[in-house]
């Protein structure tokens, strides 16, 4: 889990049969686990149940806004936990959700 900012698209990765776009985030500050130094790529996990499309509400990481990454990593590519619940908006100067 980390504080970040999606700098730009890193290219694109198949997962559960779907293609999914991977970002290169910025890492403000990792709140748990170890992602190592620096920025990371994360590819956002497409809902994969819809007609629509693979970001039929939008990729939650195709955002210029400060963010909460909620990511797991799965062989040697990280890949937010859920479709809908991989990444909140967190403002600058907002206290975290939770403790």
């Amino acid at each position: 889990m980390l504080i970040g900012e999606s700098i730009s698209r890193a290219g694109e990765t198949s997962i559960y049969g779907h293609m999914a776009t991977t970002h290169l985030i910025e890492v403000e500050q990792v709140l748990k686990g170890d992602p190592g130094d620096g920025n990371l790529q994360v590819t956002s996990t497409p809902p994969t149940c819809t007609v629509e499309g693979s970001y039929p509400y939008g990729d939650p990481l195709d955002t210029a806004e400060r963010v909460i990454i909620f990511a797991s990593k799965q062989g040697d590519e990280w890949f937010t936990i859920t479709p809908a619940q991989g990444v909140l908006t967190f403002p600058k100067g907002a206290e975290l959700p939770f403790h």
